[in-house]
């Protein structure tokens, strides 16, 4: 490789740096939630827009890889905030669907709009090809690091 900085150095610096990014984005907008709080609750989001299916906690802990007695933790405080509430889950008596709330509708509106401003900051000074072959590399070299199916 020719480049001064190595890849892995590179991709650390840009993680950083927009995990920075997001935490001003989200503290400018007023938006105190952890992030897997605000994972959990685009997974919500996903399995009711997009997938037209019922979530529950394990579904939250299979999407974003993370242990049940922390998605646990999520979903009560998540609940304790009223941006989600529960209800039994008819095809499963031992676990709960998930819905969002409309706080929870309104939560997710201004995260979007904290994301997209800070989306705005990182690819400023770059042109629609730049961001396209960007968009193609990440997704490609996510990819090649993926376990094999």
């Amino acid at each position: 490789m020719q480049n001064d900085i190595p890849i892995g150095e590179a991709l650390h610096r840009l993680l950083h740096a927009y995990r920075r990014a997001m935490r001003q984005s989200y503290r400018a907008a007023g938006i105190e939630l952890a992030v897997s709080h605000i994972r959990s609750l685009k997974v919500i989001r996903h399995h009711q827009q997009r997938l037209l299916q019922p979530c529950t906690a394990q579904a939250i802990a299979a999407d974003i890889e993370r242990d049940k007695a922390q998605i646990a933790r999520v979903v009560r405080d998540l609940l304790e905030k009223a941006l989600i509430e529960k209800r039994p889950n008819p095809e499963d008596g031992r676990s709960q669907i998930l819905q969002l709330t409309s706080a929870g509708e309104a939560m997710l509106e201004r995260i979007g709009n904290a994301e997209h401003q800070a989306s705005l900051r990182m690819a400023q000074g770059l042109s629609p090809d730049e961001l396209t072959a960007f968009i193609r590399l990440a997704s490609a070299m996510t990819d090649n690091l993926s376990p094999a199916t």
